[in-house]
């Protein structure tokens, strides 16, 4: 990909980000309910989308439209997977009816989610552990973890999609381990 052809993506991006990211997060954040805290995902997934059509070379006659349009269809498929799952949640009250101390491989009271949480981000490498801090700690837009990182808001999207990547993956890999009997 030559150099222009980057840079006018870039600048279709910034563009983009910079007259819709707010009204879309706001879409989103009322039309998903009680699944609103994937709504940053959704738009981030969205501008995804749109960056990467950018850099194929596409022209997107109007951007915010399309944006819309594909935060909506990541803005359902987000409700659907929280409506699934929700089947599978358990009130903390109610779990000890259903599991026997047997099952678990730990005392209920020695779970402690930020001690499970610590050690999970110590798994990460120390830029991402970075960019964690940034955006789920520090709560971050895109665009100052951008111009903290000195790198553009597509790159800062990139990288945080990929870091919830790398996290999802772990947890699975914990998670598939022990049921086959692993630690």
């Amino acid at each position: 990909m030559d150099s222009a052809a980057k840079r006018r993506a870039d600048k279709g991006f910034t563009e983009a980000y910079e007259a819709c990211y707010l009204s879309l997060i706001k879409y989103c954040t009322v039309r998903m309910g009680d699944a609103r805290a994937q709504a940053d995902d959704c738009v981030q997934e969205a501008f995804l989308v749109f960056y990467n059509k950018l850099l194929c070379g596409e022209t997107i006659q109007n951007p915010c439209a399309f944006l819309y349009r594909t935060t909506d269809n990541f803005l359902k498929q987000a409700v659907s997977r929280y409506a699934r799952d929700q089947k599978w949640h358990v009130p903390l009250e109610d779990a000890g009816q259903l599991a026997d101390e047997q099952s678990l491989p730990f005392s209920k009271e020695d779970l402690d989610y930020d001690a499970c949480a610590k050690a999970l981000l110590q798994t990460l490498s120390e830029d991402e552990q970075t960019l964690y801090r940034l955006k789920y700690m520090e709560k971050r837009s895109l665009r100052e973890i951008a111009e903290l990182l000195e790198i553009t808001p597509a790159a800062a999207a990139k990288r945080t999609s990929r870091l919830r990547a790398a996290v999802k993956e772990k947890l699975t890999q914990t998670i598939q381990d022990h049921d086959k009997g692993g630690t």
